[in-house]
């Protein structure tokens, strides 16, 4: 069954013990067997059905139950003030049909008053065409038949900036990793349509969904005459603050609010106000594992870069690995979203990089290079290729280091780039220098290229912003350096990096 052990992994400790109880009770003990042996996730479908004493067909079956009692379960926990309202809503035909009209109509009335506290448009729909019914004898069918247009039409507008949200974030991914100016053109496109969509209706959620794409747009998109006309970053910011707050009972906000957390966090990285950011950091680092699965409503792996930036910042990079091991148990990546897989395997391997574990870092790409085709991904495929060469050459397998650098050399200078990648060239050229020369390599070479390099890393092209090239100089330069103990190199898939 799909992710049924994902499931019942992630299933909190009440959850799992509650959901247990429930199949006893139900005297369903061979679903609850199976319960627990995905909970413990150490045998295989073989090793379960064998312990269960059924034939395949018959636990196939058993799977599919279960994955059925335990969808159940998580629906009926579902709870909230618009979950009661949704419920409330699915009951008017019982008013319109088995109430007397004053009735039905006083109760209509206060279900509008909460759907409106809510901007619930799609349910106020439903209440409005209840009450031009109701009326259809009176004077007042006619305003609730507005109403109920007015709301149909705007219920449209609602769900067609909550698709440009998720639009634009997923455009938004796919230019950082490409760098490819015709995304642009789609990102100015739909910022203008959300724009124009938010404009014709008085709508708090609407306002909230425009300044997060206009926050995101004026962080990340290199477009400065689409800014001019926006509101500055900050007033969107206080703006998403106070509605959040305005509306405490809106499970929508209650979910945004780490976005927000995450657009006021990049707004102030951004600027260097680092003692600004710690605040939204904390919040967003402390529950990482879910904000990593709003990549619908922001680019959510970028936070894993500038988290990456702020440690080596502040020379922290050595925690990493230690606060990866929840992301590593509770969090599953999609690989069909290309561009945040791509950040989220970066930072695991850079995690690794700085633990001095080259060889789990040189897997973690190479398992990516496996997992996905980077041909359309030219800005990405050349920073992992430099990230990969320097791993390898940190690991001591120089020919492999080199082998990547000609690959990258070759596709850079062959291909139909838009973006002059001269720092690219000159971080390959520092390598190059160390491989050739090994701990022979002149310093003051090496200082001259790593200055270069920060000088020409800025804007499109920019990218390894969270590599301390000192350390790999300090590496290189270290006589007392010797390869990889040989017994670890074979760990490494060789014949992955031939793929690249």
């Amino acid at each position: 069954m799909i992710k049924l052990r994902n499931i019942i992994s992630q299933l909190n400790v009440e959850d799992f013990e509650a959901f247990g109880d429930q199949l006893l009770d139900n005297k369903a003990d061979k679903y609850n067997r199976l319960l627990v042996f995905y909970r413990e996730d150490y045998l295989t479908d073989d090793e379960v059905s064998k312990e269960l004493n059924v034939s395949s067909n018959a636990y196939y079956t058993i799977k599919s139950r279960l994955f059925q009692k335990v969808q159940n379960f998580l629906l009926e926990k579902l709870d909230g003030p618009k979950v009661d309202l949704l419920r409330k809503v699915a009951n008017i035909p019982s008013l319109m049909f088995g109430l007397q009209k004053s009735t039905a109509v006083a109760i209509l009335l206060k279900l509008e008053k909460e759907l409106l506290e809510f901007d619930m448009p799609n349910e106020l729909a439903t209440v409005y065409n209840a009450l031009k019914k109701i009326n259809l004898h009176s004077s007042k069918y006619y305003h609730y038949t507005q109403l109920y247009n007015k709301h149909i039409a705007y219920t449209i507008a609602f769900d067609k900036v909550e698709s440009l949200l998720s639009d634009f974030h997923k455009h938004l991914g796919d230019y950082i990793a490409t760098k490819d100016p015709e995304i642009l053109d789609v990102l100015v496109i739909i910022k203008r349509e959300a724009f124009n969509s938010c404009r014709l209706y008085d709508s708090h959620h609407l306002r909230v969904f425009n300044n997060m794409i206009d926050i995101s747009f004026g962080l990340f998109v290199p477009r400065e005459e689409e800014k001019e006309e926006d509101k500055p970053i900050e007033n969107m910011l206080t703006e998403i603050r106070e509605t959040i707050k305005t509306y405490p009972r809106d499970t929508t906000y209650q979910y945004l609010k780490i976005a927000y957390y995450f657009l006021a966090y990049e707004y102030y990285h951004n600027l260097g106000l680092f003692k600004k950011e710690n605040e939204f950091f904390k919040k967003i680092n402390e529950n990482l594992t879910s904000f990593l699965l709003y990549n619908f409503v922001c680019y959510t792996s970028k936070f894993l870069i500038s988290k990456l930036e702020r440690y080596v910042r502040e020379n922290n990079e050595s925690e990493l690995v230690n606060e990866n091991y929840e992301i590593v148990d509770n969090y599953e990546p999609d690989i069909s979203d290309i561009p945040n897989y791509i950040n989220y395997t970066i930072y695991m391997s850079v995690s690794s990089y700085y633990d001095k574990d080259y060889n789990e870092a040189i897997l973690y790409l190479n398992q990516l290079v496996n997992d996905i085709s980077l041909k359309s991904y030219i800005h990405a495929e050349i920073e992992i290729k430099l990230l990969l060469s320097t791993c390898y050459l940190m690991f001591g397998k120089k020919e492999q280091a080199n082998y990547i650098l000609r690959t990258l050399a070759r596709k850079i200078r062959e291909g139909k780039n838009r973006i002059d990648y001269e720092n690219a060239t000159t971080f390959a050229k520092l390598l190059k220098l160390i491989i050739k020369k090994g701990s022979k390599t002149d310093t003051a070479q090496l200082e001259k290229l790593s200055n270069r390099f920060t000088m020409l890393n800025q804007g499109a092209s920019k990218m390894l912003s969270y590599i301390k090239i000192d350390g790999i100089i300090a590496h290189a330069t270290d006589r007392t350096h010797n390869a990889a103990p040989e017994n670890k190199v074979e760990l490494v898939k060789q014949k992955d990096f031939t793929r690249l």
